[in-house]
């Protein structure tokens, strides 16, 4: 049985569930690893375009929105599986 389990932070006030990878939901937890990866390296590319400053276009700002909404769905992803 493939297990993966997050031990919750002792310096956190809240309880966080702890996620547990079994064989029934692997291909969800994959796809959600994937798909952080992805809105990771969009993160970087972001950075760099600013020239390392922060300072966004618009544009940059308003992708820069929808990855972060986009972090904030895989996170709900991985609270349902625990």
């Amino acid at each position: 049985m493939f297990l993966l389990e997050r031990e919750p932070d002792m310096s956190m006030e809240m309880e966080q569930p702890t996620v547990v990878t079994t064989w029934e939901n692997r291909a969800q937890i994959i796809e959600i690893m994937s798909i952080a990866l992805k809105t990771s390296q969009e993160f970087q590319n972001l950075w760099q375009s600013s020239g390392g400053t922060g300072r966004l276009s618009q544009d940059d700002t308003d992708k820069l929105i929808a990855l972060l909404r986009q972090i904030g769905d895989l996170n709900e992803m991985l609270m349902r599986l625990a």
